[in-house]
């Protein structure tokens, strides 16, 4: 083993001055022989490395670290040596006591008089920079998010909720000229066509503002006792007016009442918006099925239509809030997308997964999952 190098012989003029001047530095500054052991250091690098002057000089330090952290820096400690070109390079240290820092290191060469050769270091702790840097991009990301989910509403509050109103508007105009010509059966035609139109267009209300409420945190999970096959039976009487103006028929495979431990409002909003939507997307006389699935830890909801289908690469896309997903229905309805952007949301946070299973023209199966007791 190489014995210490003594530091008199080769820097003992001004030897105080030069400490003195080091020591005053706020940066890490050390210098290493050849062999990479240290020979000087200040004040500032015995502090970040938790070490006295006197455990360190002498020292590769190569024992302090862990085996590919001291690797990493020996390696470049004989590269600028053999080279003389400068390195600058961050990286991630483990210090005494287990603490992580990231740090920027530069290291020159210098040869004495004699030609030995020297590693001149100055060493900065950049974690705190770094972490502020991670901060801003995490910032930024978030803005942008909130951005588009900005934007995404604006344009349904003002398109997809515009629209609605009008017909209602139209509608009652042309209801009221009916009722003047004693015309009844065009009269219940139109009172349907309103009714349709309100329930929808207060479903969309509804989704909105939930959907601000959980984006603010104001949205509170309440688990209690909550039975399945009521709040399907319920749903179903809802929607049973306004699939039979498409004549659809809407089936449930009763099985036992199964009942979870969850948020009876999430599950409701869920069941309603894939309904509502198997509807939009099924042509007049088709069908639209409910079933569930009891396994040992959670209730799978499917509901299956034989409407108009999907490719594969609109089913991935399904669900994202920026994909704008908008589509007509097979009656020329209009709709955001956005229920279904919700369903994901709210399957989420109860504890379980919503997907799509889909061929295109040949129909499609939604499902999610909500485990039996709801994740604290």
């Amino acid at each position: 083993m190489n014995k210490p190098l003594n530091v008199n012989s080769h820097f003992n003029k001004d030897k105080i001055y030069t400490q003195t001047v080091l020591d005053h530095m706020g940066d890490s500054v050390f210098v290493k022989d050849a062999q990479s052991r240290l020979v000087i250091v200040n004040d500032a690098f015995c502090k970040m490395m938790g070490l006295s002057r006197k455990d360190i000089l002498g020292k590769t330090l190569a024992e302090d670290f862990a085996p590919e952290e001291a690797e990493s820096f020996l390696k470049v400690d004989q590269q600028v040596l053999e080279s003389g070109i400068e390195s600058v390079v961050e990286e991630k240290i483990t210090v005494r006591g287990g603490k992580s820092k990231i740090i920027s290191t530069r290291k020159s060469r210098f040869i004495d008089e004699k030609g030995h050769k020297f590693l001149v270091c100055v060493l900065r702790d950049i974690s705190e920079n770094k972490k502020a840097e991670e901060d801003l991009r995490k910032s930024e990301t978030q803005l942008r998010k909130v951005g588009d989910t900005k934007d995404k509403l604006f344009s349904i509050i003002a398109h997809d909720l515009r629209s609605p109103f009008n017909n209602i508007s139209l509608l009652s105009d042309l209801l009221g000229d009916s009722i003047q010509k004693n015309d009844v059966a065009q009269s219940n035609e139109y009172l349907e066509l309103i009714d349709r139109t309100t329930k929808n267009s207060l479903n969309l209300l509804d989704n909105l503002l939930n959907w601000a409420k959980s984006q603010m945190g104001q949205l509170e999970l309440e688990s209690k006792s909550v039975c399945v096959h009521q709040i399907i039976n319920e749903t179903l009487e809802l929607y049973e007016t306004i699939a039979k103006t498409k004549d659809i028929t809407l089936n449930y495979s009763k099985v036992e009442a199964i009942e979870v431990r969850s948020d009876d409002k999430m599950i409701r909003t869920v069941v309603r918006n894939l309904v509502s939507n198997a509807i939009k997307f099924t042509k007049p006389g088709g069908n639209i099925n409910l079933s569930t699935a009891l396994s040992d830890t959670h209730v799978e909801v499917t509901v299956s239509d034989n409407g108009v289908g999907m490719s594969s690469d609109t089913c991935k896309r399904l669900f994202g809030i920026n994909t704008n997903m908008a589509c007509v229905g097979t009656a020329d309805e209009k709709g955001s997308g956005f229920g279904l952007v919700l369903c994901k949301e709210f399957v989420e946070k109860l504890g379980g997964k919503i997907w799509a299973e889909s061929t295109l023209g040949e129909g499609s199966d939604f499902k999610f999952t909500v485990p039996l007791n709801m994740p604290k």
